[in-house]
C-alpha cells in the first residue's frame, strides 16, 4: 500500500470541500467530503487518512495541550480539537502548527467525525472496513517528540 498516494495539495483541496461552520459535527457537512473521497482509488482514501494523521499527529504537542487545557489526560476532546483545526484549512492550520498559542482552548467545538470520513468512503467503495493504517498515531500524546521536555 502506498501511504504517500495523496500529496499536500489535493489533500488541502478536499479538506476545503468540508462545509458549515467546521467547529462542531452538528453544523458542519461533511457530505462533499465524503463524495468526493468515495469517487477516488483505494490508495487515495488511504493517503488522504494519512495526511489527516501527519497534520493532527503534528499538533501533537505539550505546547499545544498546555494551551488546550491544565488537566491531564483529555485524549480524545485533545485529538478532536486538533481536527477541528486541520478542518480550518491550510492557513489556519499552519499558523496553529507555528504558534500553539493559537490553539483552541478547551470547549465543546471539535470534529471527530472528520476521524470517520474516510473509514465511510472507504466501506463505501469496497464494502470493507477501513483498516486505518498510517505512518504516525493518530491518537493523542503519541508525538513522542512533541511530548519531549
Amino acid at each position: 500500500m502506498n501511504l504517500d498516494a495523496m500529496n499536500d495539495t489535493q489533500f488541502w483541496s478536499l479538506i476545503e470541500k468540508i462545509e458549515g461552520c467546521k467547529r462542531q459535527d452538528e453544523s458542519t457537512d461533511f457530505g462533499p467530503l465524503f463524495a468526493a473521497l468515495s469517487k477516488m482509488t483505494e490508495a487515495d482514501i488511504h493517503g488522504f487518512y494519512e495526511c489527516l494523521a501527519q497534520k493532527a499527529y503534528a499538533l501533537d504537542t505539550r505546547k499545544h495541550y498546555r494551551r488546550f487545557s491544565w488537566i491531564p489526560g483529555l485524549s480524545d476532546s485533545f485529538l478532536y480539537t486538533r481536527l477541528m483545526v486541520v478542518a480550518q484549512g491550510k492557513h489556519a492550520y499552519q499558523d496553529v502548527l507555528k504558534n500553539p498559542r493559537a490553539f483552541p482552548k478547551r470547549s465543546s467545538n471539535w470534529l471527530e467525525d472528520l476521524l470517520y470520513v474516510a473509514n465511510d468512503a472507504y466501506f463505501d467503495k469496497t464494502g470493507r472496513d477501513f483498516p486505518r493504517d498510517s505512518s504516525v498515531d493518530i491518537e493523542s500524546f503519541s508525538n513522542k517528540e512533541g511530548w519531549a521536555k
